[in-house]
């Protein structure tokens, strides 16, 4: 039986996360939650198979949601960037297992929020949404790096990512992430380095710098850490991985996914957007064009919401899904820490005083 939730947005982005939503297996819309009410009674009619007079069922606030439908077990959020962090503790706080789209949180003390929300609500999932993660090419690069059969202990690797990314939503509208500071890790390096921490967990140290760049006509204007970055990370065993990206080049070869490589004792790995190669005593034993990231990204949040709905319902990579999501989080606000304090940071304590 699908599980009843609360969708939180129902227009712009947040309208077709509302239609993986009504796609999905696992979960099924009993409200919605918008403050724009005419916009998203609109958004709802359009939404292909929605379940009858939903559209009737659209309310401003999670708490009114709740209470006009006690039944709903789960609230999946998609709102400005700005309020994520109150609105996943307002659905804790109402017992709700909660899926919130990367960056749960702009800050370490909305984190530390969030964090205390959760543990005063021990029963609850809490995951940061990370649709990147789930497509064949990304799944199949995760297999290679965990399973048997792949590169076997990782030694090295890198990831270079670049795309053209202009932050105007209208002529006199910007996202967050032109006037919140930071957010090139926590918005733009965790599509792809979430990929990383769910396959390897976190590393032991990182060492992080963002780049100054300012350019107008992208709305990259006042905002620290909004335009790139690069980050050195070490982990446990000593191998090395770096990252370089931008989201403010002049082209882009593999859009969101970024290019890969990785060196194991096994074998090596490439990865060019879904164009994965596997290497081994010299050889490219496969070579493989998988799917990559799906036209408006419908079908690869339909699979994350199938994914987060099975670990409630029966606990299946319950403890992956949460902790790598929320380690994500972690990595990228360490990088931020890195960057701001030109320091190397360990990520381990780091983590540790994050989740306190």
């Amino acid at each position: 039986m699908a599980i009843p939730t609360i969708h939180v947005g129902c227009t712009h982005f947040a309208h077709g996360r509302l239609q993986a939503q009504v796609n999905s297996h696992g979960f099924e819309p009993v409200a919605c939650v918008d403050i724009n009410l005419e916009g998203a009674k609109r958004g709802v009619e359009s939404i292909n198979g929605a379940p009858e007079g939903l559209s009737e069922r659209i309310y401003t606030t999670i708490t009114e949601a709740k209470e006009k439908h006690a039944e709903a077990q789960a609230c999946l959020i998609y709102a400005s960037t700005t309020v994520h962090a109150e609105l996943i503790v307002e659905s804790l706080n109402l017992g709700m297992h909660t899926l919130c789209v990367k960056p749960i949180a702009t800050t370490q003390a909305e984190f530390h929020d969030i964090i205390q929300a959760h543990k005063a609500n021990p029963g609850t999932i809490l995951v940061q949404g990370q649709n990147k993660r789930w497509n064949p090419a990304a799944a199949k690069m995760r297999e290679w790096l965990r399973e048997d059969g792949g590169i076997g202990e990782m030694l090295g690797g890198e990831c270079r990512f670049w795309i053209r990314q202009n932050l105007f939503t209208g002529p006199d509208s910007r996202q967050p992430d032109a006037y919140v500071d930071g957010l090139y890790f926590h918005a733009g390096c965790s599509h792809q380095l979430d990929q990383l921490v769910g396959a390897k967990g976190l590393p032991k140290y990182v060492t992080a710098q963002v780049h100054n760049r300012r350019d107008p006509a992208l709305g990259q204007i006042d905002a620290w850490g909004t335009a790139g970055g690069n980050a050195l990370m070490e982990y446990d065993n000593g191998a090395p991985f770096t990252y370089a990206g931008t989201r403010a080049g002049h082209m882009g070869a593999y859009g969101w996914s970024g290019s890969w490589t990785f060196h194991g004792e096994e074998g090596d790995l490439r990865r060019d957007g879904g164009h994965l190669q596997l290497f081994r005593t010299g050889q490219n034993i496969e070579d493989l064009t998988l799917q990559d990231l799906h036209g408006g990204l419908i079908e690869d949040d339909r699979l994350q919401f199938d994914a987060f709905a099975e670990a409630i319902a029966t606990g299946k990579d319950r403890e992956w899904i949460q902790d790598s999501t929320l380690g994500t989080w972690i990595l990228m606000e360490a990088c931020n820490e890195s960057a701001r304090t030109h320091e190397r940071v360990d990520v381990k304590v780091f983590a540790k005083k994050m989740l306190a």
